[in-house]
């Protein structure tokens, strides 16, 4: 499939703009081009001014602008033409008709990406690092996606796979020469040492990456509290939107209602829940334990109360469940324009739905998550490369056991070689071929 060329709209084509650009990759899309051009047929990496024309109708489409990417010194490593045409839809997905009338195929998902990989121009984290790039919702997102570019994780992730591969070496010698018994002895001496070191790098990783997790997928906070305190009023005013539904009737809220805002750099994704009381109805105390359940799911807890209101065993039930599941939580008290004697807790957030103080509970919740946290990029991998460091982990750790246990060298070895595939998926292996269906299909057309 990569020695047929193949074409897709790389920017535009969905309304209509100033400029689109159309991308062409493949042994064939010089001559694919070179069909439907009037104009000079440029040298590598120069541009030349023309004309697209239906080659059958004689009809001039567009007046254009080529760039002519020869050999394999480019993106994909193959010739590739980029086709920029005035940006209407209908211009734009005319000129593609027409190359793929001529000899072209349409581009699947992420197939430009993919053709990069397989020729050797990039691997898998730095094409995955585009893709991050190309979706991010923050700033945040884009800056630690384009830190990814600079090829320091590749490079650590490298290192780990050189020495694991190091290693197997080691043990294939002992596995094939068993004879020499004082190799053995100081082979295993350096197994376990190499491996604790490797170990400790990656529970490092898997710490750091976790903390990463929450700058691409959002810092999910969970708002809780008994019903009609506030808990609505709270997530309009954070958002500035009337995403939920506010009245003076108890229990109107059975369903979460979801809500993100941006702040600092980072998403918040908002999730208001139903008011926690005593109840009889079923359908509310369905919506009550799906409350509870957000708690253990969530990154932290906004638990609200009322002004001039005791705490009840449902209140203390949020803290416990917080606590439990090692949740941070912020404690708030709703409505202090109605509280008796001004009278205030420390460690406390007093605001008002009427947007009082709505900004210190804000800056709690940027607190928690500090910069210094979740700002070590060296180590940000996403969620398929996590899974893959912590297999890896969990192999070295079965590893470094069987050799404490006295497991002779032909077991441990297994461990260790699975450990290497799975880091070695990290950057990615041309043959696996369901690894990079699956990630490159989320990628967009033309990329």
């Amino acid at each position: 499939m990569i020695n047929d060329t193949i074409a897709a709209i790389s920017s535009g084509g969905k309304i209509n703009q100033a400029i689109s650009i159309i991308r062409v990759s493949g042994q064939d899309s010089i001559e694919i081009v070179s069909k439907i051009f009037k104009g000079k047929i440029g040298t590598n990496q120069t541009i030349t001014y023309g004309h697209i024309f239906d080659n059958k109708t004689k009809e001039i489409i567009d007046e254009v602008l080529i760039a002519w990417f020869i050999g394999n010194k480019n993106f994909t490593g193959e010739n590739t033409v980029e086709i920029n045409c005035h940006g209407g839809v209908l211009v734009t997905n005319r000129i593609l008709e027409l190359l793929l009338a001529n000899g072209a195929r349409m581009a699947l998902p992420g197939e430009f990406s993919r053709r990069s990989f397989l020729n050797g121009k990039m691997d898998l984290i730095k094409a995955e690092a585009i893709n991050d790039l190309i979706h991010a919702k923050t700033l945040k997102q884009s800056e630690l996606a384009i830190k990814k570019f600079d090829g320091k994780t590749s490079n650590m992730i490298k290192s780990f796979i050189d020495e694991l591969a190091y290693l197997i070496g080691q043990m294939e010698i002992n596995i094939d020469y068993p004879e020499y018994e004082d190799f053995e002895n100081v082979l295993t001496k350096d197994l376990i040492s190499r491996l604790q070191k490797l170990q400790d790098k990656l529970s490092l990783i898997i710490k750091e990456s976790e903390n990463s997790r929450l700058i691409f997928d959002g810092i999910k906070v969970a708002i809780l509290g008994k019903p009609n305190v506030g808990k609505s009023s709270i997530l309009n005013c954070l958002i500035n939107e009337d995403k939920a539904i506010v009245t003076d009737q108890a229990g109107t809220t059975r369903d979460l209602v979801e809500a993100s805002y941006q702040i600092d750099g980072l998403l918040f994704k908002l999730v208001d829940t139903a008011g926690i009381r005593k109840t009889n109805r079923k359908i509310e105390k369905i919506g009550i334990e799906k409350s509870f359940e957000q708690i253990e799911k969530c990154d932290v807890v906004i638990h609200v109360n009322e002004a001039n209101t005791l705490e009840n065993d449902y209140d203390k039930k949020v803290e416990k469940l917080a606590k439990q599941f090692n949740k941070p939580l912020i404690k708030v008290i709703n409505k202090v324009d109605l509280l008796k004697n001004n009278k205030k807790k420390k460690n406390v957030i007093y605001v008002s739905a009427k947007n009082k103080n709505i900004d210190d509970l804000k800056e709690a919740l940027v607190n928690i998550f500090s910069k210094n946290e979740i700002n070590n990029e060296e180590y940000v991998v996403n969620a398929r490369q996590l899974a893959l460091v912590k297999k890896a982990h969990s192999s070295i750790s079965d590893a470094i056991e069987s050799i404490n246990n006295g497991i002779d060298v032909d077991v441990v070895i297994i461990d260790v070689r699975q450990a290497w595939a799975d880091l070695v998926d990290i950057s990615g292996r041309a043959d696996n071929e369901l690894l990079l269906d699956e990630m490159f299909k989320n990628f967009c057309l033309g990329k």
